[in-house]
């Protein structure tokens, strides 16, 4: 039988084989090459973007800065507050600063347009201050308080909001004032004056009107920045002078900025 193995010998050693086996090296190496190249772009490695704050902006606005950025967006959740104006955001993730890539998705939650409605409890016959305790709890404030003779001495007799009596269950927006007819008896009654002297407008408010009494003028330093965090350094008439108020007395108070040195 004839051997072959000195044909394939001579084979291996041909100009053909040695140019088979270059182009097969130079394909794996271009492919190799090219593969990395496509990652390299597809995942966009050196295209990272640094994410801009986006709270407080409107939607359509943060839209338009996600826009500019190559960037999408999913509005996630919607929550109710006063304090901010309605489809502004509020949250976003990844938070601003985060490194992200081109077309990546964004998470919003944003301020509901649609304002949240409680319904009024009743009120008639609690107590003033279980009364003030009821619609805080609720998100609805404390309007004007008036005080007329009645048996029933600082008890609700009616409750109305913007001048009309309005019964329980009635939906109304939060932060809705309710204004209060409390009763103070049938002969001139005197309460004690608070010295509201450091407290904040709100819980000067609180304190009077848990004493039957009346928030006034309520004036600014313009020192003020922020009205939130202003505290009382005068009020009139002063609870120095003034043991003993009428029921249902306005009070005025003066309010300035916590740091400053500004004598009383």
């Amino acid at each position: 039988m004839e051997n072959n193995n000195p044909t394939w010998l001579k084979f291996l050693l041909t100009k053909i084989f040695y140019k088979n086996i270059f182009y097969s090296i130079g394909f794996v190496v271009i492919l190799i090459v090219s593969v990395l190249i496509f990652l390299r772009f597809y995942t966009r490695h050196d295209k990272l973007i640094e994410l801009p704050d986006l709270q407080g902006l409107n939607i359509y606005e943060a839209d338009s800065v996600l826009q500019s950025y190559s960037l999408n967006y999913v509005v996630i959740d919607s929550v109710f507050n006063i304090e901010i104006p309605p489809l502004s955001v509020i949250d976003q993730n990844p938070k601003a600063g985060s490194s992200v890539k081109e077309n990546r998705r964004i998470y919003l939650t944003i301020v509901s347009k649609k304002k949240k409605e409680v319904q009024l409890p009743n009120l008639v016959d609690l107590t003033l201050r279980r009364a003030i305790s009821k619609l805080k709890s609720i998100g609805l404030s404390v309007g004007n308080l008036s005080f007329v003779p009645d048996m029933a001495k600082n008890v609700v007799l009616t409750q109305s909001v913007n001048g009309k009596e309005v019964d329980s269950g009635t939906f109304l927006t939060v932060g809705s004032t309710v204004d209060l007819v409390i009763g103070n008896g049938l002969s001139d009654v005197m309460v004690n004056l608070p010295n509201l002297n450091g407290l904040t407008k709100e819980d000067a408010e609180i304190l009077l009107q848990m004493n039957s009494i009346n928030l006034g003028l309520v004036l600014y330093d313009d020192n003020v920045k922020d009205s939130s965090l202003a505290v009382v350094y005068r009020q009139r008439p002063t609870a120095s002078e003034n043991k003993m108020i009428n029921l249902g007395r306005n009070v005025d108070i003066y309010l300035k900025s916590p740091n400053s040195n500004e004598e009383e």
